[in-house]
């Protein structure tokens, strides 16, 4: 009720009717849906699985065909175990033992979801708590009542999703494969058991979700899939796991997040449509299931040319969203291949660029950078790895496209690969040599994402729409921001996203531009945060590529964003970025200038003002473990008003190297200012280990301070890392080389 209210107050009052109206027949539909469900009149679930069967399946042995069906159409067959197993202890001899340890501690009950650590939930799971905050939903709750995303928070219903998403039970079946022991399986039962009878439909918090309710169906039938032989499974649990699938499809199909012809539908559409297809084809006994399939084969089709850039980005303005696109569209496209199904090639060639996209996006570390929102959200997770490391699409590609040019010999086969593919999947592998030419820069102008590379020198420039076609839900006030890795050490970092719901005040900290390494103006957003509004950020930048050019020495961007535009004079933000590859050198140029357009017509008013002074502050998040390590003896302003130096320094002795890069900030045209000394500049290094990166000055700045920051690598978690703080009051031009 909280949040309609606060919606009506934002609202303008000749609104105020016709949104009252409105929330009224809403809410009406809902109680009586409520309460027709709670008395069987509508959306019965099934007693009898046998009512639910198509008719060639009346009468025969429906746990056989459950375990044959799933057999024909799944990723792995129990056939195949051995196999598996041998190419595994070959690539990934370390494997078995991450896996066994993993799936221990699930047995013990011990969960690290979303940041939270390792955390024993007792011997009886709580499948409906926030155990991060201990907060409980009631499981008698009818699920349309529940509120993904109440404000002001406090807890996190992410959460009890998760945990109910069931990417546990890969592990399990895993590890049963790799030793045989029933203890595996019947922890899965017992889980299984105690989910469907603590989670009954359409009661509690595990049902409010779509998107959870059809990655979970998903997850189950990886389950299935590792302990088919198991006798663990009875016939009397198989009949129980079949009846519950089909109400979770059926419950999919009735509560779609999205249809067709919305414009903003997202990764949650898609989802939903990934559990369809999915029980289409591993339960093709069910009444409903080549509805489900056909349905949402047609709208996966549309989702990809909707959903997804000619060049293969995902529209989302994220790069942890467009993992989550890719597996969602890959997994389900391996399914189909493998059952049978046609796709067109215009779905195969977009799916190849979206590999295309990781391939030349990742550091050169193998992690992913963090444009926009990452919470940590995937479909499978076929091994445990850290939530940015994205090497393991690259084996994907390799072997599905049969693609050297995806094969980067640094990463080696990833051990999801042999899980997914197998034995031959491994063989495909081998047979090809590893890329030749090195990653070139390489830009995606409809994300606005541009990649400068050389050797391991790297760097990505924010430039692109707030995605969701205006909606912005994971975009972060970005633009013109940069990542930039050195050697292949992460040292310049996007800072992540921390959390949603349970903190809006971090919510919005981490999306905000003070947050990201580019320029504020006068303390203002890029874009307007509404601090109640969590997934919407307007797209007032309108950010766009003035230029873009890439060659064998030297690369160049220049881009503007027009957010500043509602400032008094209004004002536009300008950035140069040029790489002199081998000079190890970054030289990045930001520009303010009013549009002479604007100018002009405010040129009256203003014309007996004095010249408008804009305060500017660009903040360098560093990675964690990046030191800073002043130079004294270039800082001769020490008294000047402002001035910081005294950061952190944790080496007292550095080491040099010899092709260290070189970072120098320089404002350009800079008025006198007499309280400070522009001429000299503030030193200072950027070290890892002790080992020198980077050498930086600043010339012209009033300011510099060295802050303790945050960044988050994935959802939930944040660690403290420094920040680089430079300030100045400025009519014209800085210029900042690396």
């Amino acid at each position: 009720m909280r949040y309609h209210w606060l919606r009506l107050a934002k609202a303008k009052p000749t609104q105020w009717p016709g949104k009252i109206a409105k929330f009224v027949l809403s809410l009406s539909r809902q109680l009586l849906s409520e309460a027709l469900t709670r008395y069987g009149l509508i959306h019965r679930t099934p007693q009898n699985l046998e009512d639910s069967l198509l008719c060639p399946y009346l009468g025969k042995d429906v746990v056989y065909i459950v375990k044959d069906d799933l057999r024909k159409c799944f990723f792995i067959r129990p056939d195949q175990r051995e196999a598996i197993l041998m190419a595994l202890r070959e690539i990934a001899p370390e494997a078995e033992k991450m896996i066994l340890a993993e799936a221990d501690r699930i047995c013990n009950h011990i969960f690290d979801l979303l940041g939270s650590g390792p955390t024993p939930l007792g011997k009886k799971i709580d499948w409906h708590m926030d155990f991060k905050t201990g907060l409980r939903w009631n499981p008698r709750v009818y699920y349309k009542r529940i509120r993904p995303a109440p404000y002001p928070g406090g807890y996190d219903i992410k959460v009890p999703w998760e945990l109910s998403r069931c990417h546990h039970f890969v592990s399990l079946g895993q590890a049963y494969w790799i030793t045989g022991d029933e203890k595996y399986a019947r922890e899965f039962v017992a889980q299984v058991e105690d989910w469907m009878a603590s989670n009954p439909w359409p009661w509690g918090v595990n049902w409010a979700c779509t998107m959870d309710v059809a990655i979970r169906a998903v997850n189950w039938l990886w389950g299935l899939a590792f302990f088919l032989d198991s006798p663990s499974l009875t016939d009397e649990f198989l009949l129980k796991v079949t009846r519950s699938l089909l109400i979770h499809g059926r419950h999919i199909m009735n509560n779609l997040e999205g249809s067709g012809e919305d414009p903003h539908t997202t990764n949650h559409y898609l989802a939903d449509l990934v559990g369809l297809v999915y029980l289409g084809i591993c339960c093709p006994y069910f009444k409903e299931a080549e509805k489900w399939r056909d349905f949402a084969m047609h709208e996966l089709m549309l989702g990809m040319e909707k959903q997804v850039y000619p060049e293969g980005f995902d529209f989302e303005a994220s790069t942890c969203y467009h993992r989550l696109a890719l597996e969602l569209f890959f997994y389900t496209a391996v399914l189909c291949q493998r059952n049978g199904i046609d796709l067109p090639q215009s779905f195969w060639d977009r799916l190849y660029k979206m590999f295309e996209v990781v391939l030349y996006i990742l550091k050169p570390n193998g992690r992913l950078p963090q444009l926009g929102d990452n919470d940590s959200g995937r479909l499978h997770i076929l091994y445990p790895r850290d939530v940015l490391d994205g090497t393991y699409l690259l084996s994907y590609a390799t072997i599905f496209f049969e693609d050297s040019d995806f094969k980067l010999s640094r990463f080696g086969l990833a051990p999801e690969a042999v899980w997914l593919f197998g034995k031959e999947g491994v063989e495909k592998w081998q047979a090809l040599r590893p890329r030749s030419e090195p990653l070139a820069s390489k830009a995606f102008p409809n994300a606005g994402v541009y990649v400068m590379r050389h050797n391991d020198d790297y760097m990505l420039i924010s430039c692109g729409p707030n995605g969701q076609n205006g909606l912005g839900g994971h975009a972060h006030n970005d633009k013109l921001s940069l990542e930039l890795c050195i050697g292949g050490d992460e040292v310049i970092v996007d800072p992540g996203t921390y959390v949603y719901t349970p903190h809006p005040e971090w919510r919005n900290r981490f999306r905000s531009t003070a947050y990201h390494n580019t320029i504020v103006v006068n303390g203002q957003e890029q874009n307007p945060i509404e601090q109640d509004l969590l997934f919407c950020l307007p797209d007032l930048t309108r950010c766009r590529c003035l230029a873009w050019e890439t060659g064998s020495e030297k690369d160049m961007f220049m881009g503007e964003h027009y957010g500043y535009l509602r400032l008094d004079p209004p004002v536009v933000h300008q950035r140069k970025v040029e790489f002199y590859k081998n000079e190890r050198t970054w030289v990045i140029t930001d520009y303010l200038y009013q549009p002479p357009d604007l100018t002009k017509e405010g040129a009256g008013s203003c014309a007996s003002c004095p010249q408008q002074r804009y305060l500017l502050e660009f903040n360098l998040h560093l990675a964690p473990g990046i030191e800073v390590v002043p130079d004294f003896t270039a800082t001769a302003n020490d008294d000047a008003s402002g001035m910081d130096v005294a950061t952190p320094m944790m080496n007292s002795h550095v080491v040099t190297a010899e092709d260290q890069a070189v970072i120098v900030v320089i404002p350009g045209n800079l008025s006198p200012d007499p309280a400070v000394d522009q001429s000299v500049p503030l030193n200072f290094s950027l070290s890892r280990a002790g080992c020198v990166l980077a050498e930086v000055q600043t010339c012209g700045w009033c300011e510099l301070r060295c802050e303790i920051g945050w960044y988050s690598p994935e959802y939930g978690r944040r660690e403290k890392a420094t920040v680089v703080g430079l300030r100045i009051r400025w009519p014209e031009s800085i210029e900042l080389r690396l």
